[in-house]
This record gives C-alpha cells, structure tokens and sequence, in this order.
C-alpha cells in the first residue's frame, strides 16, 4: 500500500505477522556528489542521538527502554549513484506487547528528524563536537580492514575521478574538518526540503492509522529524483593498473570488469548467475579451483555490481602467487565465455541463488530494502525472482560472461613474483 504525502514524499505500507517486530525505514535520498557525503554521515549521526526534547544519548535511551527497548539508529549507504541517509526503528508489534508502541515510537521519530538539538546559529556545538570526533575515529579505523581499502582503491581506479562514485558513501577525513554546528544547518535543511523521502512499515499494523499519523508530518512538496540509480561508467581502453608495497599477512589483488548489465535489465538475472559461477557461491570457479583445488588464495569471490556496470572479483594471496593467481583467474573467465561448466554446475549455482533469496525473505529488513531498491531504480513492480533465475540457460550466461572487459587491477601487499 502506498501513499503520497506529499510531493516527492511517499509512504510505503508493507502489512505483516511474520515478526514479532514492527519496522520503520525513513529514507532520504539525493544524487551523490563529490562533496557531499560527509556532511550527510555527520548529520546521520547527530540525528540518531539527540532532539530537542531528549537532548542528550542518556535521555533518548531512557525513552527508548520505555517503550519496550525499542532502537532507533540512522546510516549513509548508496545505491547506485543515489547517496541515502535512513532513519531505522524497530519496536515490538502491539498485538504482542498488548500496548500502544507503534504511535509514540512514530512520534519519536518526528521529534527527532524535525525538532533536531539546535540553536540559533545551528546545531548544538557540543553535540556536533561529539559525533565529529567519533566519525574521525570510524573513517581512521577503516584503514585498518586492509581488504577494504583494497576494494576502495580499486573503486577509485575503476571510477574517473570525476565521477561522485569515485568518493565512498562513507564521507572522508578532509571533508569532516571544516564542519560545525553552523554549515552543518544547510545540510539538514536540504535534506529535509529537498531529498526525495520514501517511508516504509513493515508489520501487523492498523495502515489507516499509520496513514493518519504520518500525514500530520510536516512534509514540504520536493522534486522527485528525475535521474535513476544506475551509474554508467564507460569503458576505457587502456588497463588501469596500481600496485601498492604494503607489509600485510595476505596480500590483495583486486579485479574490476566492465560489464554493461544493470540492474533488473533483460541481462541482470543471466548476470546473477553468471557471477555465481565465477565467484559469488560455493560452487563458483573461483572457490573451488582458485581457493580450493589450487590452494592459491584465502579467498577468492567475485560480485556483481548491478548499479555501476561492472564486476569486481577479490583475493587474498601470497605475493608469490601474484602472476599464478591473475592467469588462473583469467582462465575461469574464459571456461565461462567458452561454455565450459557442466549443467550440474549451472543448476546448484540457480539453486544457490534461489534459496539465498528466499532466505532473504525471513528478514525484515532485506525485504523493505528490496522495496527500496525498486523505488530508487525505477523498477517498483515485484515479480517472482526465482523463476527469473531458474529460466536462465547456458546460452544466457555465456552471452553475458562475453561481455567482461578487464578494466582495472588492485594489488596491495609485497613485492611480487617475477
């Protein structure tokens, strides 16, 4: 069931008794740019621990034990070239509690988006001051998960610099030191006027009363996002390379392939499974030639990045391997464009996929997330998913696996093989 608000402002009623808890998903989206993700992470965090009426994290956890220990948390994520900031609650259903929660937590939630902690100049500095500080110290922590940064550099070499999608979802270091209070007041007042807002509710709830309380809120007609999810990067001819001397127990060697498949295209579900043959299940070439067979990996897996038209493959390595494991990953690939997997092969991978889907299906969160996926790329109807992956063929895959063009490497680690 959904609803306009207002312009620009849906609200996304999903009836459920499958859980036991009531679910709330207040998503604000704008395009990326190259600046402006850290202010949007800073101001996610600022929003999740203070309001005008509970101004401190001490206050605002009481009233949330109050009603039944429900949590309210907000993050920054990106889908395709779509930078969201959401706002997540989860509170007992009331037909379990046998009380009213849903209400005071929607109320809450309202407090908290439209009455921030704030003054007359903008946010309350202290608070700010906080959660600054905390970020600085999430963002330095990154550096530390050395398969991430890896996959992060290979993002950069695979994006123009240009491009927003160059510039993680996360926000950087130099971006967060000049904001404050102040500067930090035109973010909020953009993404509470402008963003595109999609609300979703996922439970056993009244839809006509949830209707009710949500129309009450303040919403100001916006522009709807005119642009899709999908970011095209196009191919370049020349192999972008980039080996990185770094002392780290298992070196990382990174792969980006440009394919031109985006997400619920006629070539998406092919795709699905082509990439669960190369690396994205148990029965890939990947895993079991690369990791298991030739023992030259501690890992290997590949994804299918459906948004941005390519697909990443990842290992963790001894550098002594380094031309050993890039010849044996080219090898899959061409045994994939050759056809050469067995039907047996094709039809674990489809059912892999299948029952990862429809175990999917028993998380809350996983399904209001597909529901937003759709909103954002254009594509809201459903459809029945796992017919889609069992009528792929051979052919199908094939077709697409033809279609990957190594585009950019990523090795972090010491010196390599000769």
């Amino acid at each position: 069931m959904d609803y306009q608000l207002a312009k620009g402002v849906k609200l996304h009623i999903i009836p459920s008794s499958q859980f036991r808890l009531t679910n709330i998903v207040i998503n604000f989206s704008t395009l990326q740019t190259t600046s402006n993700a850290t202010a949007r992470h800073l101001l996610a965090n600022v929003l999740e621990t203070s309001c005008q009426k509970y101004p401190t994290q001490t206050l605002l956890a009481r009233r949330l034990d109050a009603l039944f220990g429900a949590v309210i948390s907000a993050n920054v994520a990106r889908v395709g070239q779509i930078h969201t900031l959401r706002m997540r609650a989860q509170v007992v259903n009331d037909q379990l509690a046998r009380l009213p929660l849903l209400m005071p937590v929607i109320n809450l939630l309202r407090e908290m988006i439209f009455q921030p902690l704030m003054g007359q100049q903008g946010f309350d500095a202290a608070t700010v001051d906080v959660q600054k500080k905390s970020l600085a110290g999430s963002l330095a922590a990154i550096h530390d998960d050395k398969q991430f940064v890896a996959y992060q550099r290979l993002a950069q070499l695979f994006y123009d610099q240009t491009s927003p999608m160059y510039y993680p979802s996360y926000g950087n270091s130099r971006d967060l030191e000049p904001l404050n209070g102040t500067n930090l007041l035109s973010t909020y007042r953009s993404l509470r006027d402008e963003d595109q807002v999609d609300i979703f509710v996922l439970g056993e709830v009244d839809a006509k009363k949830v209707r009710q309380a949500f129309a009450k809120w303040p919403f100001r007609d916006r522009q709807p996002l005119t642009v899709m999810a999908d970011y095209h990067q196009p191919f370049h001819h020349r192999l972008r390379q980039q080996l990185d001397r770094d002392h780290v127990e298992q070196a990382k060697l990174d792969l980006a392939y440009h394919l031109p498949i985006y997400y619920r295209d006629p070539g998406y579900y092919p795709g699905l499974v082509m990439n669960g043959l190369l690396g994205g299940t148990p029965y890939s070439k990947l895993f079991l030639n690369v990791r298991e067979k030739e023992s030259l990996a501690y890992y290997a897996d590949s994804q299918l990045r459906a948004f941005s038209g390519h697909v990443v493959v990842e290992t963790g390595i001894s550098a002594n391997n380094y031309h050993r494991v890039r010849a044996l990953i080219d090898q899959q690939i061409q045994q994939l464009q050759d056809g050469k997997f067995t039907s047996e092969q094709l039809e674990e991978v489809k059912q892999s996929l299948i029952t990862s889907y429809q175990v999917g299906l028993d998380n809350s969160l996983n399904i209001i997330e597909h529901r937003l996926v759709n909103e954002l790329s254009g594509h809201p109807e459903l459809f029945d998913v796992p017919q889609a992956v069992a009528k792929v063929n051979r052919e199908d895959v094939v077709a697409v696996a033809k279609q990957l063009r190594l585009q950019a490497v990523y090795y972090l680690g010491g010196d390599v093989d000769e």
